[in-house]
Parts: structure tokens; C-alpha cells; sequence
């Protein structure tokens, strides 16, 4: 990897933190039973269902792709389908896993700010259910929240997409990849936002806001457990030594963790954001609303913004670039970035 001086492309590529290492270090003592039966993963249920404040079943996973797949395992049968955005990451960068590992369709409908709204997952229905058996049955809505382009679904929102599913007889899954981030900036809790649906299923992130490669999926619907831990295994997210992923969600939760480390990302895409706003040449793409910032910039930038930072061109025709804020985020890399500009808007 090119040495940079900023690394924006990813919350993906942040180190785990030190709290986090630690728990790892504190599991690794002795011997405990494997395939989740040791007491940290006990404990890690525990403190999740606690922020939840809910009953729901907790399964500790490796992957966050691992977790969409066995929510859809578990919430589909064969003929029936999936509804989620055309830039969800199910459909636009988990390579085909849904289709592949499910064998369930997935209908897209166009995101607009990253969202799916009530019109077009209902013209997607009709359309769908015009030929009867000879079209697939929706049976799934997937959203993203914090949404792929970093946009929030409001908690107004979230009611009129769990009104318009249990109208429409559909199950709601939510992933949840940087759902903390979405959490802090909407000022409300894991509990207040899973109620205003109610959700079935949820895939909780973990690796993007500090952890190392933990995730989980929490199902929340009792008639979608049944099978939970067969499919767990089938589908290659049951680890034998499970304590080294469970252990890290407990000071995760227990110390409020995941509230700081996704506060110090959002504030930091904030001022970031901030700096595009104030320079001439560059547009927001998107409201910053959570960690991710998406922007446009001259062309002959862009080459000269990829030498100094490590980031990722979004949408080359329209010369768009994605920034994405860690928990690591400094107030150093965003001077640089505030240098950069200014530098590039002098030239």
C-alpha cells in the first residue's frame, strides 16, 4: 500500500482500539468452551440485549456480509425476494452474496439520498406481483442505516417503512454496519430506534467502529429463531473460539464505547465537511449526516487529493470522491485536509 499522509478511504482500515485489544488479550487466558458456548459470549449477549432493551436473539459473527446473509437465511424462502436500494450493500458490494449463498432475488428501487422511500418500494410491489407465480413474492425490506452515502433515515421515517411492511405483509431488516454513527447523530437510543419500527432483523456492526472483525445479527422477530443457530453454522459464521470476537463487545457497551468512537468520527466528517463547504471548488454530494462525506472536485484535483490522501473515487464521470471519518480521525488529518484545499484552491 502507497504510503499517504491521510487515510480517509475507509472506517474499515482504522485499527481496533486499545480498550478492545485489551478485552482480546483478557479472553486469551486458559481454556473455555468453544462454538460460543463460553462465558464471554454469555456476557456479550447480554450487554447488547441490555442496550436494546429487548429479549431478541444475539449471534456473534466475523463478517457483516455473513450477517445480511444469514438475516435473508433465515427471513426468505426460495421464491421469494428481496426489496433494498440499487446502491445497497447487499446488491452493490457484497459480490452477488444474497443470490448466491440465499438463492433470493433481490428487486432494487432507486435510492434518493441513499434512501428508499414508501412510493417506489410500492410501485416495486405492483410491478412485482403483477404476474403472480411467475414473478418472485417480496417478502423482505432491507435498508441501510446509516445509508451507503452516510445519509440517516429519520425515526419518522423508519415508522412510515414499518407501517408500509406490515401493511404489505413484509419483514424488516435493517443493516446496521455503522448504525452507532446513526445513533449519536439523531441524539437517540439502540431501543427508541428499533421500537419506532419494530425491526426483525438486524445486522449490528462492530469492525467499522473499533472492534476486530465482530459483528452480529440480532433477530428480534421470535418466529425467525428456530433455525438460527443451524444457520448460523451452515452459513459459515459460527467460530469455534468465539470468546476473542464476544469479549470485545463488552466494554464496547459496558463503557459506552461505541459512543465515543463514533462521535470522534461523525465530529470529524463534521469539520471535514466544513472545509468543502468553504472551498469554492468543491460540492457536497450529499448532507453529512453520519461519517461518510461524498463530494465533488475539479478533475485535475483529483489525482493531486489521491498523492496526499488515501481515499477512494466514488463516481469517476462525475468526479466524485468518499471520504470516510474513523474513531482515529485527528485533529491533525483535518488540518491537512484544510492545508490541501487551500493549497489547491491557490494554484
Amino acid at each position: 500500500m502507497p504510503q499517504k499522509t491521510i487515510y480517509l478511504a475507509s472506517d474499515n482500515f482504522a485499527p481496533a482500539h486499545p480498550q478492545i485489544m485489551q478485552a482480546i488479550s483478557e479472553a486469551n487466558q486458559g481454556h473455555a468452551p468453544a462454538y460460543g458456548l463460553d462465558a464471554w459470549t454469555e456476557h456479550a449477549e447480554q450487554v447488547i440485549r441490555e442496550a436494546f432493551k429487548s429479549t431478541c436473539e444475539v449471534l456473534i459473527v466475523p463478517t457483516g456480509t455473513g450477517a445480511n446473509v444469514l438475516a435473508l437465511n433465515l427471513a426468505c424462502r426460495r421464491h421469494e425476494s428481496v426489496i433494498c436500494t440499487d446502491i445497497a450493500h447487499m446488491n452493490y458490494q457484497e459480490s452477488g452474496a444474497a443470490e448466491s449463498i440465499v438463492g433470493c432475488k433481490l428487486l432494487t428501487v432507486p435510492h434518493k439520498e441513499g434512501k428508499a422511500s414508501p412510493e417506489d418500494i410500492l410501485k416495486k410491489l405492483k410491478s412485482e406481483r403483477a404476474f403472480g407465480r411467475h414473478s418472485t413474492s417480496p417478502g423482505v425490506l432491507s435498508i441501510t442505516q446509516p445509508t451507503e452515502v452516510g445519509t440517516l433515515y429519520t425515526l419518522d421515517e423508519l415508522k412510515i417503512l414499518s407501517a408500509l411492511c406490515k401493511k404489505e405483509n413484509l419483514l424488516l431488516h435493517m443493516d446496521g454496519s455503522r448504525l452507532y454513527n446513526a445513533i449519536v447523530q439523531l441524539k437517540t437510543s439502540f431501543h427508541e430506534m428499533t421500537e419506532a419500527l419494530p425491526l426483525d432483523l438486524l445486522s449490528l456492526g462492530g469492525t467499522k467502529n473499533g472492534l476486530m472483525g465482530a459483528e452480529a445479527l440480532l433477530i428480534f422477530n421470535p418466529s425467525l429463531r428456530w433455525a438460527a443457530g443451524h444457520l448460523q453454522k451452515q452459513n459459515l459464521q459460527l467460530l469455534s473460539k468465539m470468546r476473542y470476537l464476544s469479549a470485545q463487545y463488552i466494554p464496547f457497551f459496558e463503557k459506552d464505547l461505541w459512543r465515543t468512537l463514533a462521535q470522534q468520527a461523525n465530529q470529524k466528517a463534521r469539520e471535514i465537511a466544513s472545509i468543502i463547504e468553504a472551498t469554492p471548488q468543491l460540492s457536497l454530494s450529499y448532507p453529512v449526516q453520519s461519517n461518510q462525506i461524498f463530494f465533488t472536485a475539479p478533475s485535475a484535483w483529483i489525482p493531486l487529493i489521491r498523492e496526499k490522501i488515501f481515499c477512494y473515487p466514488w463516481n469517476e464521470e462525475k468526479n466524485e470522491i468518499r471520504f470516510i471519518a474513523s474513531w482515529d480521525t485527528s485533529e491533525k488529518d483535518v488540518l491537512q485536509v484544510g492545508s490541501l484545499f487551500t493549497e489547491l484552491s491557490k494554484a
